[in-house]
């Protein structure tokens, strides 16, 4: 079963992506990468803190899940900015409610499937998932900057 989801949430979200077109995924793929490097980034330090532990789908990838890290994730960020950027409130109230569902509702399941362990409280991780949808924020608002000062 384990398995099964994990495989389901590497895959799913990218065959997700033949659907929010060219010049989305264009305007919107730098901010996933960035996204990408800090979760890879907090995952290293989770891992060594013992924060939190999450199965992979490889025997390489015990560190930073495959799944979450270098496809959910990196996925949802591009559709979250397709549907909020620009509207800082309703990207907030989304990331708000998402992170929230992840730490109090996912993860806890995960942890009882035997898919995720660690340290760390959920209200803590919500809290370091909000930090970064923010730093985010400013990240594509940047680029923005920087991509229509270039036209």
């Amino acid at each position: 079963m384990k398995e099964i989801i994990s495989w389901t949430l590497f895959i799913l979200p990218w065959l997700s992506l033949f659907f929010i077109g060219g010049s989305n995924l264009r305007r919107f793929m730098p901010v996933a990468l960035f996204v990408t490097v800090i979760n890879t980034l907090i995952y290293q330090a989770a891992y060594h803190f013992n924060w939190w532990k999450e199965s992979g789908l490889f025997e390489w990838d015990k560190v930073a899940s495959v799944h979450w890290v270098y496809s959910a994730y990196l996925v949802a960020t591009i559709w979250i900015f397709r549907f909020t950027y620009g509207k800082f409130w309703i990207y907030l109230v989304v990331n708000l409610i998402l992170d929230g569902l992840y730490s109090f509702l996912w993860y806890p399941v995960q942890h009882k499937l035997g898919m995720a362990s660690g340290e760390m409280s959920d209200f803590n991780s919500f809290l370091i998932m909000i930090a970064v949808a923010l730093a985010i924020y400013l990240f594509q608002m940047w680029q923005e900057k920087v991509f229509e000062n270039e036209r």
